[in-house]
């Protein structure tokens, strides 16, 4: 890390002990724990991958395409703590949602649009959106149990599924330790769409299978389109938040 930059910044006016498991900062907040993290997750996904010859289905694709369904002693405890994931996951995801979506919103009429999409006096990270992403990049580390659960169920986890996960992971690492006002875009679009993703994969769970399984795809392909499209204009717009230039200033010597 740069040894000129002090987390969290100045500008933030929350210390370390006062944030939600804030204990947990001085492990997750260090670029190399963070990375090995990363490695380890992505390099264990790929030595526990069952080759795709012997790769197994999930039961609703066996019943559509009408192949015998194998019930294992254990499915039904398994089946209980998968439904108990999704649902503190879209639970947990619905409240990032409404209260980042509820300060962004404060910043926006009562500052204007620009001081909301640039944040340049940290209004809004300032109003709680600073604890709440840094709960939101935790999150991502315990979402990789998405992937756990995809090799016990005997499946393999897609190239998309894996590097999303690790990606997701050191996006956030960046945006709460650099604190640009274009993460506020990923905490605020990512929790609507994971309310509605893990509520969809709680109910089937439960045997129901609400119709608009496709338009889970498409949105989340859409918000990583916009994605693109709002984080770089927070870097060349003037007099925009200073804190996306000094991420891209510190980005060589945070790997180091």
């Amino acid at each position: 890390m740069s040894q000129t930059y002090t987390w969290p910044p100045a500008s933030i006016n929350v210390t370390i002990d006062e944030l939600p498991l804030g204990f947990l900062a001085k492990y997750v907040m260090r670029t190399d724990y963070m990375l090995i993290f990363v490695a380890l997750y992505v390099g264990l996904v790929h030595y526990l991958q069952p080759p795709p010859s012997k790769a197994g289905t999930s039961r609703i694709e066996a019943k559509r395409n009408g192949l015998k369904v194998d019930v294992k002693p254990n499915s039904k405890l398994f089946t209980l703590f998968i439904l108990a994931h999704n649902i503190f996951l879209a639970l947990y995801s619905m409240y990032s949602f409404y209260n980042s979506f509820s300060i962004y919103l404060n910043t926006l009429r009562s500052e204007g649009l620009s001081a909301a999409y640039c944040d340049s006096n940290y209004t809004t990270w300032n109003s709680g959106m600073f604890q709440l992403a840094y709960i939101f990049y935790l999150s991502k580390y315990y979402e990789v149990v998405d992937t756990a659960i995809i090799l016990l169920k005997g499946r393999r986890s897609s190239t998309l599924q894996t590097y999303h996960h690790a990606g997701a992971i050191m996006c956030m690492f960046l945006g709460v330790y650099y604190v640009p006002s274009a993460i506020f875009y990923f905490v605020v679009v990512n929790s609507f769409i994971h309310s509605i993703m893990y509520s969809y994969y709680a109910l089937s769970s439960l045997g129901f299978h609400p119709p608009g399984k496709k338009y889970l795809t498409s949105l989340q392909i859409t918000q990583f389109l916009l994605g693109f499209i709002y984080a770089p204009y927070t870097i060349f717009k003037p007099n925009c938040s200073n804190s996306a230039k000094v991420l891209l200033k510190n980005l060589s010597n945070l790997f180091i």
